[in-house]
């Protein structure tokens, strides 16, 4: 669950990812009032980003669809509707998660970080968060948005990073904080989405 880069992004927005965002429905439309059809755009397009399946980057050339690249591919899409919003990470650690033992039991770094979107709905900042996809929902829940209100974020948050350390951290990752990241956890991260694969089949 690891931030990503303006050098990631370039990869994340792969023509396949674009043609999914694109239909959701009325995914450009833009409208200067927050009506309910509007609502109804911004809650598609949640769900089109939700339900890309989960899954940790193994290398520093894999396009990201973990918490951080789903945060990314949906403040694109707030940004471009001209909604406020920011990236908020935060701290948890692996065990409260609730993980079968045979994947903890590969070494790890037990503390990790998650980030996901607060984006300003009506002069108020709501927490959106889609992390999990709906075909593991049996696991880990996948949030059910109704445009307006808070989500559950996908983890037990231990501590949260404020604004500018939040946007910093999106910001400043490189190939080699990447790689250096997977030296220590690569083989937990494959195990882990393996086990994911498992439960979507």
């Amino acid at each position: 669950m690891r931030s990503i880069s303006r050098q990631s992004l370039r990869r994340m927005f792969t023509k396949k990812w674009i043609i999914i965002l694109a239909s959701s429905s009325k995914f450009y439309q833009h409208k200067t009032s927050a009506t309910p059809k509007r609502y109804m755009n911004i809650i598609e397009t949640f769900n089109t980003i939700r339900d890309v399946p989960y899954r940790i980057p193994l290398t520093s050339n894999e396009v990201d669809n973990c918490c951080s690249g789903k945060a990314r591919m949906l403040k694109v899409y707030f940004d471009k509707e001209g909604y406020e919003s920011r990236y908020r990470v935060c701290e948890f650690r692996w065990p409260a998660l609730g993980l079968p033992q045979s994947i903890l039991s590969v070494p790890h770094d037990d503390l990790s970080s998650h980030v996901y979107l607060e984006v300003k709905i009506n002069d108020k900042w709501i927490d959106v968060d889609p992390t999990w996809d709906m075909a593991i929902n049996s696991i880990f829940k996948s949030n059910q948005w109704d445009g307006k209100s808070n989500t559950t974020v996908a983890v037990p948050v231990i501590s949260k990073y404020d604004d500018e350390k939040s946007d910093s951290i999106m910001s400043n990752e490189t190939p080699e904080i990447i790689e250096k990241n997977l030296t220590v956890n690569g083989l937990f991260y494959r195990v882990f989405n393996d086990w994911l694969d498992q439960i979507r089949n």
